[in-house]
């Protein structure tokens, strides 16, 4: 019934207005017109696009005032004001930026018998009330980039910060457009933004505007809490034009070395890019089309790391040498091919990764007449690539390590590859129904669909262990069968504007509706882990062993999910006077779930430390209200002194995987289960044939759902509310003596509803240690409440709040020869309760870092946070005789990231590598203990690992200024990198006829330099870190029993060189060119 009313709701709403976006895909302009002091009415307002011919036309209303909304972006234009009686004002090269109002206020003169028009420069003057910055067609193709993708660009905004964060808030909360189409990561299995895998989603030669808005109070933005991304396409356009081009990164393009260390197998990165532009009037004036397409080749080395050729102790960090000792990988490779007939892979020699794709864009757009603009536009690509085995997931408990490491090695055959495909369309209309009231109609739609595809014959995935660590791994990847992902996103828009006065006033509603599809099982083909090579060659019982499978026989059960947000909004924007604007309104947001769940009563029946859980409902709807002010004020009322600001509520959307977990670990379509070595029968052995595995033990593996609880659980608080901030900013720019501009901004965000996840299944703990102050410690195999599953991890929001605040100033200068310049400082302090790190419920929990309790690991400094950050941006442009040379630079320093202390085992006992480390207030204050060879041979003593250790905590300012206590996560930094982009552009011309043609050679230079200095711009690492984490010791002591220690390392002489953080000898460190030759006509 519920689902049946929210479906009329939305269909009702649908036919009584159309829905509102809130991203942007034109630009607009807005003015007063005067003469003696005095506003002008019915005066007529004409801007023309020169190079489409395209006109948008109205007329001043009772204040004078003009309004035109729906404009192309870019330009120039040329505007017209007119009045009987008076002379024509024309203005000529106006540009307009995307997203951004240009305000042209016109004083007309008297009309003579010698003078009946005025031409006048226009200048740029554009209103904005938030952080928003707009990267122009120049910039996207004079800035040096070889990825050749949009967030290349992102970062020109200062909120700017790694993995595509922005205000120190998760990448994951932004959101992407491209005409108005969502192209966005929505279901999250990735960091990156984009959909398409290891392609772009679209070509950067079919991109003619991106703007990044981070706090935008036009009650219009929504579906993000960190930026919203915004481009356009380019458009055909009266003239025909196109272009021929070639992008070539061949072996010898990249940095052979790191501070005299060799880059692994450098000679296998190249790639080779071929792509065409084309557009064209079909009727002049009138109709017009665009298309692009793009051919991509490239090949990287498969895997860095080699065995260790002879036996040892651990392995090189530094020159990627694994401890794994190659003869080992032999044994196994010939055990499992004579006994199993399985071939695990190469582990000597690795062929090149590849990559590959194409991508096509077409674009129509037709002016119907006056009133009304119509664009259509097509985009769509296909992508291959492979990808190296998970790190360090199992089906629930983690390995200790990474499989491709110091410490282990993993077969050929235990990679994979991404197949990813992308199609995306838009459709809008934008409509002048009179001189006061405006239309746009949009209606997007974008498929992703991401698949894997596997190496080798099917195959158990087995981690074998040697010294209690991870040290082999075979058989086909854990995530990989079976695992399809679909997600569609259809919207519909319809954005009315009314000028009314001094007012332009916007109401209107919104809709979008998102379809998802999740086919993932965790080790579908089983999972085992053994203590040694011995004990999987001779058949003992494994150390761990779990399997995911679909019941009643279905090898691959789809999760599906499809969500809608339905909202309404209406703002006034209210020009006070000429200078002053300010900008008031209210957005309703409401999430609707219309698809029905499957209940387990297994489930329902159990209690989980009190809790009972109910998977067959998904979270209420409810509402979320967003009120928004913004301002805009020219102090002097001639732009030399212009303060921009506001305050307001954001509503965000999340990685929706988050959200399918609930419907795959519910019971219903599959079963997660993992078992250790006292919970398997006495006769479990080693099967190939998971299918066998399976019938062959049906008590621990039921066949039909709804019967059992199944052996981890995922769910959403029924109570659970959508990602919402609190952000506020204000920003002055100053135009200061010889043209050059300062801007300085602030902003403050804080959440009103945050994004944690919780196991509901952890028992309390079992005692406190004497030796740590309040750190408490679960026994082995007690850290679960109730003995029927494992975790039970709820999706909720957070009881504590975190928070995010910047400082920037940027200064920028543009001089009469050609130079242009800019250089920006930004401070960012994040915190959080969690970086929700992971896509999985249990690995989302499990990756997070704590004193005690991952239910509570309090907020902390985020991951998130840049703490400090450079940016610097030089340009010259010069043209002569039938050439021009433009050559850019692009500068950025920061601190490459946070991290924290933590032990490399699991020193609580709660099943979790994730205990964050407590520093000793004396040096005495901890025991440990000597380390020892397998020959029982000393070879790191319990002395020098107590003065080792004292000796880094003094030497680390933030361990030494935190002794007797202990860490915070994400409290440390990584050191400063400060990297030099560069590009040079050639251009030759010529004219044959009455055409002009034009051949460009260009090259792409990324950490230029590196190629002076093999250290310059080089990333650093710690051979003790773990992803986010640096693992100096851990406890030697059991669980409960009085703490001692051992460092992470197995001698002095390894722990003084892995403890360093050391130049990493990596692609990403060493220098990179791209040659770029293009045609065009």
């Amino acid at each position: 019934m519920l689902k049946r009313m929210r479906s009329f709701l939305v269909a009702a709403m649908l036919m009584v207005i159309a829905t509102v976006s809130a991203q942007v895909t034109t630009s607009s302009m807005s003015g007063k017109v005067t003469a003696q002091d005095e506003p002008i009415i019915g005066a007529t307002v004409v801007a023309i696009h020169e190079p489409s011919g395209t006109r948008y036309g109205t007329v001043t209303n009772i204040s004078g005032q003009f309004n035109l909304q729906g404009m192309r972006t870019g330009g120039p234009y040329k505007v017209e004001v007119s009045y009987v009686g008076y002379q024509t004002a024309i203005y000529k090269g106006v540009n307009l930026s995307l997203g951004e109002v240009y305000t042209l206020n016109v004083v007309l003169k008297e009309s003579s018998e010698l003078l009946d028009e005025v031409i006048v420069t226009a200048q740029k003057t554009v209103e904005k009330m938030g952080t928003v910055t707009n990267v122009s067609e120049r910039q996207l193709t004079t800035l040096p980039t070889i990825n050749r993708s949009i967030t290349d660009f992102t970062k020109l905004s200062p909120y700017a910060g790694g993995s595509n964060s922005f205000a120190g808030r998760d990448g994951r909360y932004n959101t992407i457009t491209v005409d108005g189409a969502a192209l966005n990561n929505n279901f999250g299995l990735s960091t990156n933004n984009l959909p398409g895998g290891d392609a772009q989603p679209i070509s950067l030669d079919a991109i003619d505007e991106i703007s990044v808005n981070v706090s935008p109070y036009s009650v219009t933005y929504s579906n993000f809490t960190g930026a919203s991304i915004n481009a356009v396409t380019k458009s055909g356009t009266n003239e025909l034009k196109g272009t021929v081009y070639t992008y070539q990164k061949p072996k010898n393009f990249i940095g052979k070395s790191i501070n005299d260390v060799d880059v692994p197998n450098v000679e296998s990165y190249k790639s080779s890019l071929y792509g065409f532009t084309l557009g064209a009037p079909i009727i002049k004036n009138k109709l017009f089309f665009f298309v692009n397409g793009e051919l991509e080749n490239s090949t990287s080395p498969g895997i860095l790391w080699t065995p260790s050729q002879e036996e040892v102790g651990s392995g090189d960090n530094q020159n990627h040498i694994s401890r794994t000792w190659i003869k080992d990988l032999k044994t196994i490779s010939d055990f499992v091919k004579d006994k199993y007939g399985y071939d695990p892979g190469s582990y000597d020699k690795f062929d090149d990764f590849e990559s590959k794709n194409w991508k096509l864009m077409a674009r129509l757009d037709w002016n119907i007449n006056k009133s009304h603009k119509l664009s259509l536009r097509f985009n769509t690509v296909k992508s291959e690539n492979d990808a190296s085995i998970s790190s360090t997931s199992s089906v629930i408990t983690k390995a200790n390590s990474n499989r491709y490491g110091v410490d282990a090695f993993a077969f050929g055959n235990s990679n994979y590859g991404f197949r990813n495909i992308v199609t995306s369309l838009s459709g809008e209309l934008n409509s002048n129904f009179s001189s006061s009231v405006q239309n746009k109609l949009l209606v997007t739609y974008t498929h992703i669909r991401d698949s894997r595809t596997t190496k080798g014959d099917a195959f158990p995935m087995v981690d074998i262990y040697k010294d209690g660590k991870q040290y082999m791994t075979l058989g086909t990847e854990l995530f990989t069968p079976f695992n399809d992902v679909e997600n569609n996103v259809f919207s519909v828009t319809d954005n009315v504007t009314i000028n009314k006065g001094n007012h332009l006033i916007t109401a209107g509603a919104t809709f979008e509706r998102q379809y998802f599809m999740n086919s993932y099982l965790r080790a579908p083909y089983g999972y085992y882990r053994y203590a040694s090579i011995k004990d999987f060659m001779t058949g003992e019982k494994p150390m761990l062993y779990g399997i995911t499978y679909g019941y009643n026989g279905k090898d691959a059960p789809g999760a599906e999910l499809t969500f809608g947000m339905l909202g309404a909004y209406a703002q006034d924007e209210y020009s006070i006077t000429p200078n002053l604007k300010l900008t008031y309104g209210l957005r309703f947001d409401l999430p609707l779930y219309f698809d029905d769940l499957l209940g387990n009563a297994a489930i329902k029946e159990q209690s989980f430390n009190g809790t009972n859980v109910d998977v067959s409902e998904w979270p209420k709807s409810k509402l979320l209200i967003s009120p928004r002010l913004g301002f805009n004020w020219d102090i002097k009322g001639d732009r030399s002194i212009v303060l921009t600001g506001g305050t307001g509520l954001f509503t965000g959307l999340l990685p929706f995987v988050w959200f399918t977990n609930q419907p795959t670990n519910a019971g219903q379509m599959q079963n997660m289960v993992e078992f250790e070595t006292s919970e398997l029968p006495a006769n479990f052995a080693f099967n190939p044939n998971y299918k066998e595995t399976l019938t062959q033990n049906p008590d621990m593996f039921p066949s039909t759902p709804g019967n059992e609880v199944p052996g981890a659980i995922a769910y959403v608080d029924p109570n659970f509310k959508m990602p919402q901030v609190w952000r506020s900013n204000v920003n002055a720019e100053f135009q200061l003596p010889y043209g050059f501009m300062l801007s300085v901004g602030a902003m403050y965000t804080r959440d009103i509803y945050n994004v944690v996840q919780k196991n509901m299944n952890e028992k309390a703990p079992s005692g406190t240690y004497n030796e740590q102050p309040g750190r408490v410690y679960w026994t082995k195999n007690n850290y679960y409440d109730n003995p029927k599953t494992k975790t039970v991890i709820q999706l909720t929001n957070g009881d504590e709040k975190g928070y995010q605040y910047s400082f920037n100033a940027v200064l920028t200068k543009k001089f009469d020869f050609g130079f242009t310049g800019s250089f920006g400082y930004t401070y960012t302090m994040a915190k959080d309760m969690t970086a929700n790190p992971g896509s999985s419920a249990a690995s989302v929990w499990q990756n997070n870092v704590a004193v005690n309790s991952l239910n509570d690991p309090g907020v902390s400094y985020s991951l998130f946070s840049t703490p400090h950050r450079l940016i610097a941006n030089a340009s010259y442009e010069v043209a002569y005789a039938n050439m021009k040379t433009t050559v850019s630079l692009f500068y950025t320093g920061y601190q490459q990231g946070r991290f924290s202390y933590t032990y490399s085992n699991d020193m609580n006992g709660d099943g979790n590598y994730s205990d964050l480390m407590y520093v000793p207030a004396s040096k005495e204050e901890m025991t440990f203990v000597d380390i020892k060879d397998k020959q029982n041979n000393v070879t790191y003593s319990a002395v020098d690992q107590q003065e080792d250790f004292w000796n880094y905590v003094n030497n680390d300012s933030y361990l030494n200024d935190h002794k007797g206590q202990y860490v915070e996560r994400a409290s440390s930094l990584e050191p400063w990198i400060h990297r030099f982009d560069m590009k040079i552009a050639q251009d030759f011309y010529a004219k044959i006829g009455s055409r002009k043609y034009g051949i460009q050679v260009s090259l792409d230079m990324l950490n230029i330099g590196n190629l002076l200095n093999s250290k310059w711009g080089a990333y650093r690492s710690c051979g003790l870190q773990s992803y986010d984490n640096v693992r100096l010791l851990k406890t030697a002591s059991k669980v409960g029993e009085p703490l001692t220690y051992q460092m992470n390392a197995s001698s002095r002489e390894v722990f003084q060189k892995n403890s360093k953080w050391d130049y990493t000898a990596s692609t990403g460190s060493a220098w990179q060119m791209q040659l770029g030759v293009k045609f065009t006509f």
